[in-house]
């Protein structure tokens, strides 16, 4: 491991340990939910650097309450969007478990699902309610992570939140470069281990993240497979037009790979 991995890992651990300290203060003092979410928000800006992700935005977030959906690379996506704006984001079931982040999670109002379990109508539900309280919520469509190429099928379910509130549908791409081309180790895919890819992340240099806000569009009268359909279309094509096509690059010859 080189000096400069070893402190920049020990730098991550110290802001995890934070995020830690936060979610319990903010849990402890600030009961009102208008405090968790700033906090919430100031730290994810701040993780974004640590990690060594610059972001830049194209397009205008809508501003008050809307549904996002986004293309899904990596972990990394969560700290990236939620420092746009405060966010409430719906996460797989796991996540509510998992040291620190998941605490912080909970505390920053993030909704839990678990796969199979038939949860969606609930999960909905909570989205309609979030929606209606004036706030943003973020689903990930294709329910997994890609490696940034392409978009995988959208599942239908969730949209069900967007035809009963009527509220703005904005998608939202997301893409890691490294130069010109598409960054070959920001995608966590496949079988990643996380510990293995923070390492990888961090032996790098740092990452240009571009986030890119499409036109906002509402329900109507559309179904929730229909809007699945549509936006995954939408969403493919701006997608290819956004990177450019490229073949997936082979991630085992990256330096930051071959260093660590």
């Amino acid at each position: 491991m080189t000096l400069r991995l070893a402190l920049r890992l020990t730098l991550v651990l110290v802001f995890m340990l934070s995020a830690f300290v936060l979610a319990f203060l903010v849990g402890m003092f600030f009961f009102q939910a208008r405090w968790q979410q700033p906090v919430v928000a100031w730290w994810l800006r701040r993780f974004t650097s640590v990690l060594g992700l610059r972001v830049r935005v194209h397009g205008e977030p809508v501003e008050g309450p809307a549904l996002w959906i986004s293309n899904h690379v990596s972990w990394m996506d969560i700290p990236v969007l939620g420092s746009i704006r405060r966010l409430h984001f719906l996460s797989k079931a796991e996540v509510a478990e998992w040291p620190l982040i998941g605490t912080l999670a909970r505390v920053g109002g993030t909704l839990f699902i678990k796969r199979g379990s038939g949860d969606s109508a609930h999960v909905s539900a909570q989205m309609v309610g979030a929606l209606g309280e004036g706030k943003r919520v973020l689903f990930f469509p294709e329910g997994t992570t890609t490696d940034g190429h392409a978009v995988k099928r959208f599942f239908s379910k969730l949209f069900a939140s967007a035809t009963e509130s009527q509220c703005l549908i904005q998608p939202v791409l997301i893409c890691y470069r490294e130069g010109s081309r598409l960054h070959p180790l920001a995608p966590f895919i496949g079988d990643d281990e996380m510990g293995a890819h923070l390492l990888h992340i961090l032996n790098g240099r740092c990452i240009d993240v571009e986030v890119k806000f499409l036109a906002p569009e509402r329900a109507g009268l559309r179904s929730p497979h229909e809007l699945a359909l549509h936006f995954e279309n939408a969403m493919r094509h701006a997608l290819a037009d956004f990177h450019g096509a490229q073949e997936p690059p082979d991630r085992s010859e990256h330096p930051a790979v071959r260093a660590a």
